[in-house]
């Protein structure tokens, strides 16, 4: 009998959908990555969805977008130590005011 992930490895191959898994995982693996480079003060920042090749993160302000563009290759790298996938860059965008989802849904 073979392992089911051998299996299931190759059904998503025959799909096409492998390589949107990979690149899936980079939104999980975001959290440690950040935290690699910024310490606890990358708990700032929360990843959101993919673009592309991009990985899309939520900033609070200005300054943490022009953080991020700096160190961006370092990002990208710790993402790549922990899982495999084709995001090339990061690309920022600012995070919903707190409690905006709130009164969105109360709307």
């Amino acid at each position: 009998m073979r392992p089911i992930g051998g299996a299931i490895e190759r059904a998503l191959r025959k799909l096409g959908l492998d390589r949107d898994v990979t690149r899936v995982s980079a939104i999980d693996a975001w959290p440690a990555a950040a935290r690699d480079i910024f310490g606890p003060a990358g708990d700032a920042t929360r990843a959101l969805g993919l673009s592309d090749r991009a990985l899309v993160v939520a900033v609070p302000d200005a300054s943490w977008s022009g953080t991020i563009r700096l160190r961006e290759r370092e990002l990208v790298a710790a993402i790549g130590r922990r899982v495999t996938t084709d995001v090339d860059r990061i690309r920022t965008v600012p995070a919903a005011p707190s409690g905006a989802a709130d009164r969105a849904s109360d709307a």
